[in-house]
């Protein structure tokens, strides 16, 4: 198989008002609106874009649909590309989660943490690899762009890069930012770029 690029582009800024966000359906503000706006723009400098895959929450689909239609690019939108589901915490506030549970913050980066009614890691990581696998064996094209979160960033990331998901966090992929890999099957991936986004 030849190599292609993988842009992991992780949606813009929303209005979240200081809560756990995970699979709450928010759409993009004005600002993330302008941050994916930019992004793009340098994301087809760098070559243009031949499949794009999306998390079909609003603030991941309705940029990656747009975008679609204008390039006239297939689009995949697949659920388990989504958020992780933080269940009974997804939408608490972060002060009052941190109160409640001042460890929770140290195990989401461990790749630990279990949310009472949401997944656990295991299951998160599982699904967004199987939807990650689902959409490889499908896409065409040198340059592959996935719309979606920090947290499935992190995992794509972990797995490509052969290391640990708490040493993947260390790469951070800013809202509106995204990160870029050379990939050739039976090789390790190779970091191309990590940028922030392109507009405030």
């Amino acid at each position: 198989m030849n190599p292609y690029t993988l842009t992991l582009l992780r949606h813009g800024d929303i209005d979240h008002d200081g809560r756990l966000v995970g699979r709450l359906d928010l759409a993009l503000n004005e600002r993330g609106r302008r941050q994916l706006a930019a992004s793009w723009q340098r994301i087809n400098a760098l070559a243009p874009v031949t499949s794009i895959a999306s998390s079909p929450l609003k603030r991941c689909r309705e940029f990656a649909v747009q975008q679609a239609l204008a390039g006239g690019v297939p689009l995949k939108l697949d659920e388990r590309l989504a958020e992780c589901d933080f269940g009974a915490w997804d939408g608490m506030a972060l002060a009052e989660l941190a109160a409640r549970h001042p460890d929770w913050s140290q195990r989401l980066a461990e790749g630990s943490l279990d949310a009472p009614g949401g997944e656990n890691f295991d299951t998160f990581r599982t699904r967004v690899l199987a939807g990650f696998a689902g959409w490889m064996s499908e896409a065409r094209g040198s340059h592959r762009v996935l719309v979606s979160h920090g947290g499935v960033i992190t995992v794509l990331l972990a797995e490509l890069l052969g290391t640990g998901f708490n040493v993947a966090r260390l790469l951070t992929v800013q809202r509106g930012g995204f990160a870029q890999l050379s990939i050739l099957d039976g090789h390790p991936a190779y970091l191309l770029r990590l940028e922030p986004p392109c507009a405030d």
